[in-house]
């Protein structure tokens, strides 16, 4: 160990330009979070840090308070708010500072994490955020821990990204199992992205749950899009339009399932006597609708509250919390689901 941090206090940013083909002000400019630098070079500059074991000097001295950066992808979700809250009381009993930043959907970007990691940051939280093996490389190359929570993958498997997140796959076996114990066959769910690992995972447990069952899957019945509601009213849609609908919907969100209850509404379908909904999430909007949802819980003010933990764990011994950490889901039954039908709901 201490010849390796020998090497790594010999690389100087000089050596980084060298490596990188740019000059000296640019790597300047790059460690620093400064504009005028375009992102190909932003990433070369990274690559040859990362490569050289370069480590960036943090600003912080022993007198200021300690930071914690934590990115948003939005902030237009209960889920988002309930995640904030979590990691807001977390930082303040730990006498942390949180710096908030939403991307409005653009997700981690060198330099603004190279401008938290000259600010002195603890490390990043990232929540939802694309995720890939470039965004460990940044977090090595710039010396700052970073977790995300429920990431939506640009690789099948990156390495060196460390998870926060709940029991997605027992979660959607529960959903599922509570619609087959009301005597549901033929349950159509709402997936969310292809890519969001826990969009993945609620579909694996959906898969599973059935498979116990002995109900082969119906790709009719699977349905990819965004967790929005927008786009809950469009897929519970096509499956209330296929000539055998189901009797039954999964969402493997709210916001999904309440636009699956917008979707029945405007189909004169009941539900629950001729349609069931479970959601996932739990926020708030599961008492919002009418009727009042039933859903998986996941806990996501204890989410956001073990991230803010976790991470700054990990930035007091690097070696420490390596492995995803999941918190238990419980499913909340309400309004929403009944004993299915004899018949499918009319068209």
């Amino acid at each position: 160990m201490a010849g390796s941090d020998a090497v790594s206090a010999r690389v100087t940013l000089a050596d980084v330009a060298e490596r990188a083909g740019v000059s000296l002000a640019t790597v300047s400019k790059v460690m620093n979070g400064r504009e005028a630098v375009k992102q190909t070079t932003r990433i070369s500059v990274a690559e040859a840090a990362q490569e050289l074991g370069y480590t960036q000097r943090r600003r912080r001295q022993g007198t200021a308070r300690r930071v914690i950066a934590l990115h948003l992808e939005s902030v237009d979700s209960p889920y988002v708010l309930g995640v904030l809250e979590g990691a807001e009381h977390a930082a303040r009993r730990a006498d942390v500072d949180l710096i908030v930043r939403s991307s409005g959907g653009h997700g981690l970007d060198w330099k603004w994490m190279s401008e938290v990691a000259g600010r002195g940051a603890e490390g990043v939280i990232a929540v939802v955020p694309p995720a890939g093996a470039r965004h460990a490389r940044w977090s090595r190359s710039l010396s700052l821990p970073l977790l995300v929570i429920d990431p939506v993958l640009e690789e099948p498997e990156p390495p060196g990204i460390l998870t926060v997140a709940s029991t997605n796959w027992e979660g959607g076996v529960s959903a599922v199992q509570h619609l087959l114990d009301l005597g549901h066959r033929r349950i159509g769910i709402l997936a969310g992205p292809r890519r969001s690992v826990p969009g993945r995972q609620r579909l694996e447990g959906y898969v599973s749950a059935l498979g116990r069952a002995g109900i082969a899957v119906d790709e009719d019945l699977v349905w990819h899009s965004p967790f929005r509601d927008e786009e809950g009213e469009a897929g519970a849609g096509r499956l209330l339009a296929l000539d055998e609908p189901p009797t039954a919907i999964f969402a493997a969100s709210d916001s999904l399932a309440a636009g699956a209850l917008r979707a029945a509404r405007g189909r004169g379908i009941d539900v629950p006597d001729q349609l069931s909904v479970v959601g996932f999430d739990d926020t708030m909007i599961t008492r919002w609708t009418h009727p009042q949802l039933t859903a998986v819980r996941q806990p996501l003010f204890s989410i956001g509250q073990v991230a803010v933990e976790r991470l700054l764990a990990l930035a007091a011994d690097p070696g420490s919390f390596s492995h995803p950490f999941k918190l238990e889901t419980q499913l909340i039954e309400r309004e929403s689901t009944a004993p299915a039908r004899s018949t499918p709901p009319d068209r």
